[in-house]
C-alpha cells in the first residue's frame, strides 16, 4: 500500500513538474533605463573587453534611451545651460566626429533556448551602429543603418540566463545622409541628432511568435451604425519542425480563432475577416471622432498563439474604428472627411525636442494644450516621436495626425551640401525653387526612403488618429518612388489616402495634391488672411502658414537671453534664438509691434505689447478659414512649438509658457463661433460641431475708445451642424486716428456665453503692398494705429478667487469685476509659486487676455499640476493695459 501511495506522488510531483517547465515566459522589455555611454576616442579596449562583467566606468557617462549623445551629455551636466545665449554653439564639433558606445544590461532569469524565442527591436538609430551581445558581434553598421529604418534580431543563440551585456557603437551621419532636422526652425546640434533616438527594445516568446498586428476598420457612413473589421498579423515558426497552432483573438466580448499549419521558419501573414468571421461585423461601434466632433473612442485587440494549450506569444493593439476619406472639390482643393462628415483642419505644427530627449511627462502637456486650443489635428513634418506614447496621446485626445517627410531631404543645404541658387531665383515660391534644386535621388537612396516608408507605416498603422500618409514636404516624390509608397499602402495600410506632397504638385499617379504651401511664414497684419486670394489667404487647404514669431512673456524671453543682452532686442543673440536663413531676425515684426502699438519703453513693455500683437495676429488666421469653410478645407499654423527657446513659430514657448497666440488661437478655435472678419467689416456665426443650434441670442456691442457704446444689437439665431452664417456689418468707424472696441457674445437658450469674442479696431487701418512679393510675406504699406491705447484712462478691478483641492491637481476661479465706468483692456493672468513667484508652467487657463466693459464681471478658471506648485497654494498675478496697478492675489 506504501508502495502505492509512494508512486502515485511521484506521478503528481511529475506531472506538476512537467506542467511547470512547459510554461513559457512571454514578455516585452523597454531597455531605457540604466545605460551608459563614451566615446571610442577615450576607450582603448575592444568590443569583448568593453562586453565584459567588470569595466573601468571613469570615462563612461550614465545615460538613459532614448536619447542623442549629446543630449545624453547634457543631462548629466558635461555641458552647461546650453539653450542659454549662444551657449549651444560653442559646443565643440569634433568629439563628435567618431563613433559612441552604449552599453546596457539586462536580466533574463530562467532563459531557455531550446523553448524559447528573444528578438532584440531596434526603432531607430542615427545613423549606423554596430551591435554585440555578450562579445558576440549580432549585427553590423552595413545592414543596421538609416535613422527611420526598423530592425528585429534573432539573439535567441546570443543571450543567455541570467545577466547580459548588451553594447552598441553608434556612427554619426556623414553629408547625404537621410535623417531627422529641424532645418530653418532652430540651429543644427554639433552631434547632428547621432543616438539611440527610438527605443531599444526585449521580445520575450516562445518558438512560435506574432507580431506586427494591425485592424483595419470600415465604416458605413450613411448612418454610422455598422462597421467592419480585418485583423491581420505576421506568424513566425522558429523551430525546425512544422508546427500547428490556434491563434485566439478577443476585442471586448467578441471572441474569435483559427488554427494554422506553419513550416520551419517560416513568416505568414494571419487574416481574419468579417466574410469568415462574422462576429467582426460590428452594429453600432463606438466610433473615433476627432476634438469638437466627439469621443475618440477606443478599443484593444488582444491576440495569443498557442501550442497544445501552452501559449507562445501574446499582443495587444489598441485601434479605434473610424474611415478616413479624401476629396477634391471642384476647385481641385483637397479636403478630408471623418466618418463621412467633412472636417475643416485645425492644425498647428509639430517639433521634438532638439537633443530628441523622451519628455513624457512635456509631451503629455502639449496635448492638452493642443485640446483645450480647441485644434483638431497637428502635423508632423519629420515623422516624430521617440516611441509610441505622442500618438497615443494624440489617439486619446481625438487629434488627427498628418504624418509625412520632412523638407529636410529636398534641399541640399540640408543634407550638408551647397545649394547653388541662381541670383534672382532667391524670391521664387517654394514649388517653383524645389523644381530647380531639389536633391535628386539615386537608386539606392529611392530604395532606402521606400524602406523607411514601410517601417513607418508598420510602426504607427493602427494610431485611429493619423489621417494620411504624405510622401513629401516642399517638392513630392518622383513618380518611381511614388509608386513603392502606394505599393506599401496598398499591402500595410489601405485605410488612408496618400497625399503625394504637402504643396501644390500634381502628379502622373496620383494626379493633383490640392494643397498649397505660399506662406506667409512672417508677421501679416488680420486682413492679409480675408483679403488675399492668391498666396495664403484663408481659401484651399494651407499646409504650413502663420505670422511669424511670437515672442514669449518676460519670463521666457529671460530664461534663453543673458541679462546683459536682454535690452534692446535687436542685437546677435535674440537674432540666434529667432529662425534661420530668411527668419534670423525680428525685424520685420518688431517695425510692425513699434509702429502700431509705440515703440516699447523696456523689456517688460516689449513682452507685454507683443502678447498683444501675437494674439492679434493668430486669431483672425483661424477665424477666416473657420468662416470661409468650405472654400477653406485645412490650415496649419506654423508651428504648434519650439525644439529650443525662441521668438518664431510657437502658440507656447519651449518651457510651456502660452503666449497670446496660444489663447488667440483658443478662442478662434472654439467649435461655435461668433468672428469678426477684418476686410469687409461683417460678422459671421459658424456652428463646426455634429449638432444644430436652435433659438441662440448673438449680441454685439461696438464701443469708442471712450468706452461709449455707439452701436448694438440682439438677434436670435437657428444654425445647421456645420455651417457658417454672416449676421450683419459693422457700421463705419468714424473719426480719425480713433480706437474702438467690439464686443461679440452668443448665447444659449438659458443665457449663458457659448462664444465671445473682443476685437480692437482703428480708424487708420492695416493696408498691404501687393505691388512688392516675397515668398515668404507681404510687406504693408500703412500700419493700423493703436497707440491711443496707451493713453486710455486707467481703471480700478476688483479680483476674488476660489481654491479646489483634488488629488494632482490645483483648480482655482477668479472672478473679475470692473465697477468703473471705463473698459479694463487686456488683462494678463498669471499663476505663479506662493514661494518662489515664479511661473507655473504647465497652466491651463479656460481663457486669459482678456477685457472687461463697464460694469462686467468674468469668471476664468485655471488648473496645474501640485507637483509644478511645490505643493502649494498658488498665487494669481494680474496686469492690465491700463490698469491703475499690478495685482497679486
Amino acid at each position: 500500500m506504501n508502495k502505492v501511495i509512494t508512486a502515485f506522488i511521484t506521478l503528481i510531483i511529475s506531472l506538476l513538474l512537467s506542467n511547470c517547465s512547459s510554461k513559457i515566459k512571454v514578455e516585452e522589455q523597454v531597455l531605457n533605463q540604466n545605460w551608459l555611454i563614451a566615446s571610442s576616442k577615450d576607450l582603448k579596449e575592444d568590443a569583448k573587453m568593453i562586453s565584459s562583467e567588470s569595466i573601468n566606468l571613469d570615462k563612461w557617462t550614465k545615460a538613459s534611451v532614448p536619447t542623442t549623445v549629446l543630449g545624453a551629455l547634457v543631462e548629466a551636466g558635461v555641458y552647461k545651460d546650453p539653450f542659454m545665449g549662444n551657449n549651444l554653439e560653442k559646443i565643440p564639433r569634433k568629439p563628435f566626429e567618431n563613433t559612441w558606445w552604449f552599453r546596457n544590461s539586462f536580466d533574463m532569469d530562467g532563459f531557455d533556448e531550446a523553448k524559447e524565442n528573444l528578438s532584440l527591436l531596434i526603432d531607430g538609430v542615427n545613423y549606423r551602429a554596430n551591435f554585440w551581445l555578450n562579445g558576440k558581434q549580432i549585427a553590423s553598421k552595413d545592414t543596421v543603418f538609416g535613422a527611420f529604418r526598423q530592425f528585429e534580431l534573432n539573439i535567441t543563440n546570443a543571450a543567455k540566463n541570467g545577466k547580459n551585456i548588451l553594447l552598441v557603437e553608434v556612427f554619426p551621419p556623414k553629408v547625404r545622409d537621410f535623417y531627422m532636422g529641424f532645418v530653418d526652425w532652430a540651429p543644427t546640434p554639433p552631434d547632428h541628432y547621432m543616438g539611440i533616438y527610438r527605443e531599444i527594445r526585449l521580445k520575450r516568446s516562445g518558438k512560435i511568435s506574432i507580431n506586427a498586428s494591425f485592424v483595419a476598420p470600415d465604416v458605413d457612413t450613411k448612418d454610422l451604425t455598422k462597421a467592419t473589421l480585418i485583423i491581420t498579423t505576421e506568424l513566425t515558426n522558429h523551430h525546425n519542425e512544422t508546427k500547428t497552432v490556434e491563434i485566439i483573438g478577443q476585442i471586448e466580448e467578441i471572441k474569435f480563432s483559427k488554427k494554422v499549419t506553419i513550416a520551419p521558419h517560416q513568416k505568414i501573414e494571419i487574416k481574419f475577416s468579417p466574410s469568415e468571421f462574422k462576429q467582426l461585423n460590428i452594429k453600432n461601434p463606438r466610433l473615433w471622432w476627432s476634438n469638437g466632433l466627439g469621443k475618440p473612442n477606443l478599443y484593444t485587440l488582444n491576440l495569443e498563439v498557442r501550442e497544445n494549450d501552452i501559449s507562445q506569444d501574446r499582443q495587444a493593439t489598441k485601434f479605434g474604428i473610424r474611415k478616413i476619406e479624401t476629396y477634391l472639390n471642384a476647385k481641385n482643393v483637397r479636403g478630408y472627411k471623418l466618418n463621412g462628415r467633412e472636417v475643416l483642419i485645425k492644425s498647428a505644427g509639430w517639433v521634438d525636442d532638439l537633443f530628441l530627449r523622451y519628455m513624457p511627462e512635456k509631451d503629455a502637456a502639449q496635448i492638452r494644450y493642443v485640446k483645450e486650443m480647441n485644434l483638431n489635428s497637428l502635423r508632423f513634418e519629420g515623422i516624430w516621436g521617440n516611441n509610441q506614447h505622442i500618438y497615443d496621446l494624440c489617439d486619446e485626445n481625438g487629434i488627427l495626425l498628418m504624418i509625412g517627410w520632412s523638407c529636410q531631404w529636398e534641399w541640399p543645404d540640408y543634407l550638408g551640401q551647397e545649394l547653388k541658387i541662381k541670383p534672382g531665383d532667391e524670391n521664387l515660391p517654394i514649388n517653383v525653387g524645389v523644381d530647380l534644386y531639389a536633391v535628386k535621388l539615386t537608386p539606392s537612396e529611392e530604395t532606402l526612403l521606400s524602406d523607411y516608408f514601410r517601417d513607418q507605416v508598420k510602426w504607427l498603422r493602427n494610431h485611429p488618429s493619423i489621417f494620411t500618409w504624405a510622401g513629401g514636404s516642399d517638392a513630392m516624390p518622383k513618380p518611381s518612388l511614388e509608386k513603392r509608397y502606394l505599393e506599401t499602402l496598398q499591402k500595410y495600410d489601405p485605410t488612408r489616402p496618400f497625399l503625394t506632397s504637402s504643396g501644390e504638385f500634381e502628379s502622373t499617379l496620383t494626379g493633383k495634391s490640392g494643397m498649397k504651401m505660399n506662406g506667409p511664414y512672417e508677421y501679416v497684419p488680420p486682413v492679409y488672411w480675408y483679403e488675399d486670394k492668391k498666396l495664403g489667404g484663408a481659401y484651399g487647404f494651407n499646409s504650413e502658414t502663420g505670422p511669424g514669431p511670437q515672442i514669449p512673456p518676460i519670463e521666457g524671453i529671460k530664461k534663453m537671453i543673458p541679462t546683459a543682452e536682454l535690452w534692446p532686442p535687436e542685437n546677435k543673440t535674440w537674432n540666434y534664438h529667432s529662425g534661420r536663413k530668411d527668419f534670423n531676425t525680428m525685424g520685420i515684426y518688431l517695425k510692425a509691434l513699434n509702429t502700431k502699438y509705440g515703440t516699447p519703453k523696456d523689456l517688460e513693455d516689449l513682452a507685454f505689447k507683443a502678447q498683444l500683437m501675437n494674439y492679434e495676429a493668430i486669431r483672425p488666421m483661424f477665424e477666416a478659414h473657420v468662416i470661409n469653410r468650405p472654400t477653406s478645407t485645412g490650415v496649419v499654423q506654423w508651428m504648434l512649438n519650439s525644439p529650443w527657446p525662441e521668438f518664431y513659430w510657437q502658440l507656447y514657448d519651449y518651457y510651456l509658457m502660452p503666449t497670446g497666440a496660444y489663447y488667440g488661437t483658443k478662442k478662434a478655435a472654439n467649435p461655435i463661433n461668433i468672428i469678426y472678419n477684418y476686410f469687409d467689416n461683417s460678422v459671421h456665426l459658424s456652428n463646426d460641431t455634429r449638432e444644430k443650434l436652435k433659438h441662440f441670442k448673438a449680441e454685439i456691442k461696438l464701443l469708442d475708445q471712450n468706452s461709449t457704446v455707439v452701436f448694438e444689437k440682439t438677434t436670435n439665431i437657428d444654425l445647421a451642424e456645420n455651417a457658417t452664417k454672416e449676421w450683419l456689418k459693422l457700421p463705419q468707424l468714424k473719426d480719425k486716428n480713433q480706437v474702438y472696441f467690439l464686443d461679440l457674445k452668443l448665447k444659449n437658450t438659458s443665457g449663458t456665453i457659448i462664444a465671445d469674442n473682443f476685437y480692437w479696431l482703428s480708424t487708420q487701418t492695416d493696408k498691404l503692398d501687393w505691388s512688392k512679393y516675397f515668398w515668404f510675406y507681404t510687406p504693408q504699406k500703412q500700419y493700423a494705429d493703436f497707440t491711443p491705447l496707451n493713453h486710455l484712462p486707467t481703471t480700478k478691478i476688483k479680483a476674488e478667487k476660489s481654491i479646489i483641492s483634488s488629488e494632482n491637481e490645483y483648480e482655482i476661479t477668479l472672478k473679475l469685476s470692473n465697477f468703473s465706468e471705463k473698459m479694463t483692456f487686456f488683462i494678463e493672468t498669471e499663476l505663479a509659486n506662493s514661494s518662489t513667484d515664479t511661473a507655473i508652467l504647465p497652466v491651463f487657463w479656460s481663457d486669459n487676455y482678456v477685457s472687461l466693459l463697464p460694469h462686467e464681471s468674468k469668471i476664468l478658471t485655471v488648473k496645474c499640476f501640485k507637483k509644478d506648485a511645490g505643493n502649494k497654494e498658488p498665487i494669481i498675478r494680474i496686469r492690465g493695459y491700463n490698469l491703475s496697478e499690478k495685482m497679486k492675489l
